[in-house]
């Protein structure tokens, strides 16, 4: 099918299903953030598309990568299930669809994507040499009062939150530069800054997220930026400043968005997960409930893996 063909379904797909799409499985995220080196597998019976699964390439040095794209937590095939299909039927069409995606993936020297939580059978990924592995984020519940939520927050969070009320003021922004710098302190890799103004710009486009600061007087403390859809509220990004990383400011906006998003009716919160030790303490002491999503690997060029083994992870 062609490139631009492909891309057109997945944009009706998504406007028809938008409802039940994570965000990062929606055509907009892609086409105006992800915006270069993706694709998209479909399947089409020739009335209606009832899959699709984006991918992002990465090209270093002779090789293919497929994964994630930056900030993109979630990837991986999406069905629309015909309706009143038995169990047995219901997995049977599952295998054949699943399969038919993999067989319009292009040729990779490496694949390595998070699903998203609704995926759940990785079987005709296994039966094409695929490698299931399970990662682990916490989904905390909205629809709990706030002195239900205030509850369940570790010592710790809740000690946190209550010190920076007392000095920390927290406010709306687009500031690009300011969400770069911010989080480029506390992660190696250097992420262009178009891709920060991209992300801003769909939050306010979309109307679907906020970007906060946490400010004491001239200090910027933290930011962070949450993005949300139908179902759910995502922690997509946060950072502190290195010399205020003990004033409380991420708790506090933490809790801030928390707050927002309970008051829009978003039924959950997903933190996303960390397989960080520290970053996993913190998140789970906002009380959400630890589940778990997949990761499919697949590794197809040998020389890609003594690079690895030579250099270090690429």
């Amino acid at each position: 099918m062609e490139k631009l063909k492909s891309k057109q379904l997945f944009k009706d797909f998504s406007d028809k299903h938008a409802d039940k799409l994570p965000f990062s499985l929606q055509f907009a995220w892609w086409n105006e953030v992800v915006v270069e080196n993706w694709e998209v597998a479909i399947l089409n019976n020739g009335e209606d598309t009832y899959a699709i699964m984006p991918y992002y390439i990465r090209k270093k040095g002779p090789w293919n990568l497929i994964s994630n794209p930056h900030f993109t937590p979630y990837s991986g095939p999406f069905i629309i299930y015909p309706k009143g299909q038995k169990t047995t039927t219901r997995i049977a069409f599952e295998h054949r669809a699943y399969g038919e995606l993999i067989d319009q993936l292009p040729s990779f020297s490496e694949y390595s994507q998070n699903f998203h939580l609704q995926f759940k059978n990785a079987l005709p990924f296994q039966w094409s040499g695929f490698n299931e592995t399970n990662r682990y984020t916490y989904l905390l519940s909205l629809e709990q009062e706030e002195k239900e939520l205030r509850s369940g927050l570790r010592e710790n969070n809740r000690k946190q939150i209550k010190k920076a009320e007392k000095t920390i003021e927290i406010s709306e922004t687009n500031d690009a530069l300011l969400l770069q710098g911010t989080l480029q302190q506390s992660i190696e890799n250097k992420i262009e800054i178009s891709y920060f103004e991209r992300m801003i710009a769909y939050v306010e486009k979309h109307n679907c997220g906020k970007v906060w600061k946490a400010t004491e007087g001239k200090n910027i403390h933290a930011v962070l930026l949450c993005i949300s859809d139908e179902k759910s509220a995502y922690y997509l990004l946060g950072g502190n400043a290195k010399e205020f990383k003990n004033s409380g400011a991420m708790s506090l906006l933490t809790w801030n968005a928390l707050l927002y998003f309970k008051q829009l009716g978003i039924k959950q919160f997903n933190f996303e997960g960390s397989s960080i030790e520290a970053v996993e303490k913190y998140f789970r002491g906002f009380g959400g409930e630890l589940v778990s999503f997949k990761r499919l690997e697949k590794h197809n060029s040998k020389s890609l893996e003594v690079a690895k083994k030579l250099k270090g992870t690429i």
